[in-house]
């Protein structure tokens, strides 16, 4: 019975201790680097979904975003924003609905892995109660682009489970968004 015992010892003992320690994958490599990728517009305009209403308030001035858009450029190289919003104020208790329209560019941030509009560039607002424009004030007309751009610009557009390196260049094609990375 006590050979039998240390038997069992000497055969289990070292088991134990090696199927505790975890072995490296050979075949892994640490060096591989990604130098293109797809974001899908559609997924895009999810993720934008998401975080809607965006509010931005100062004093009696308040800009309300209720509902972000994405579409491709003509261009190809560029992103077109249309963003729904209701400007209120003291003036305009019951809110002035309006359509802005952006040009922007995509940005990768390796730090928080999360893309992001850039280079965001007003193209338009349309109000779409033209009565109510006389009651809009000089600083208020100012007030309006600033608060888009800035409530547009802290959205994620998407959150990578990758780290990536910075974005050289995209291009849109099709609801397809190829990003090439540095």
């Amino acid at each position: 019975m006590r050979v039998l015992f240390k038997l069992i010892l000497i055969f289990a003992i070292p088991f134990i201790f090696t199927s505790c320690v975890s072995l490296s994958n050979p075949f892994k490599s640490n060096t591989f680097v990604v130098k293109e990728g797809y974001l899908t517009i559609s997924k895009i305009n999810e993720n934008l979904a998401k975080q809607m209403p965006l509010v931005e308030k100062v004093g009696t001035n308040e800009v309300k975003i209720t509902s972000v858009t994405v579409y491709s450029g003509s261009d190809q190289k560029s992103l077109i924003i249309e963003a729904e919003f209701i400007f209120t104020s003291f003036q305009i208790p019951e809110g002035l609905p309006a359509i802005a329209t952006f040009k922007a560019g995509i940005d990768y941030d390796p730090r928080t892995q999360e893309f992001r509009f850039n280079n965001i560039m007003l193209k338009k607002i349309k109000f779409l109660k033209e009565s109510l424009l006389e009651y809009i004030t000089p600083r208020q007309k100012d007030f309006i682009p600033d608060a888009l751009t800035q409530k547009i610009a802290e959205l994620v557009l998407y959150k990578s489970k990758k780290r990536l390196s910075s974005i050289k260049s995209f291009e849109t094609k099709e609801g397809k968004i190829k990003i090439y990375f540095k």
